[in-house]
């Protein structure tokens, strides 16, 4: 008798868990994975619109740092890489063309080519981060823009903290509070745009 209980409040836990699982929205993995990648072309468009054409036209310095200061940076006295960055280069176009040079030994010269490396790692890094947001969801619900909110200030303390320990852009103290929060409504412009363009589709797409 007690193993019939026993068997029969296995099945009935089995079956609570299933339905709490489809009540909390658990994710297809391979298919939020996928949304999230798309989720991440149409934040990239987005972000590169509104850095484009609403920042810089609004704030034409916005990401300029102030080189010429003679108070050295803390994070620039303590990176662990040597500085990379070159005047007038943007994180990802420095990153574009150390990754260039490192693969062909050869650095490109012209601006063009530098802004084209630049967009490429841009692109390929946003795409990723929106592929790995997709592919580690833990809800289908509203959440979601709660985890565009924070995603966008992780990806901001990342570049404003981890990028120039790794020389790949001036440190903090050459920007000022105003730049650094731009910054971040860039990230938000992104990451709130990729999260809630991969939950739509997952709700809206079939399996």
């Amino acid at each position: 008798m007690n193993r019939l209980d026993s068997g029969v409040g296995s099945e009935q836990h089995g079956i609570w868990r299933m339905l709490m699982g489809q009540f909390e929205g658990e994710p297809d993995r391979r298919k939020a994975l996928m949304m999230g990648i798309l989720g991440g072309m149409v934040g990239t468009v987005v972000m590169r619109y509104y850095t484009r054409h609403i920042v810089r036209g609004m704030f034409p310095g916005a990401f300029v740092p102030n080189v010429n200061a003679t108070q050295i940076d803390p994070q620039e006295r303590h990176a662990l890489v040597p500085r990379q960055y070159e005047d007038g280069e943007t994180l990802f176009e420095t990153a574009g063309r150390v990754a260039y040079t490192l693969s062909t030994g050869n650095k490109p010269q012209d601006s063009e080519t530098r802004q084209r490396l630049g967009t490429l790692v841009e692109a390929a890094y946003f795409i990723a981060a929106g592929a790995a947001y997709g592919g580690t969801r833990t809800s289908t619900r509203w959440r979601d823009f709660a985890g565009g909110f924070f995603m966008g200030i992780r990806m901001w303390v990342g570049e404003e903290i981890g990028a120039p320990l790794l020389g790949l852009r001036a440190g903090v103290t050459r920007f000022t509070l105003k730049q650094h929060l731009i910054l971040l409504t860039r990230y938000w412009s992104f990451t709130l745009v990729m999260a809630n363009v991969t939950r739509v589709l997952y709700r809206l797409i079939a399996k």
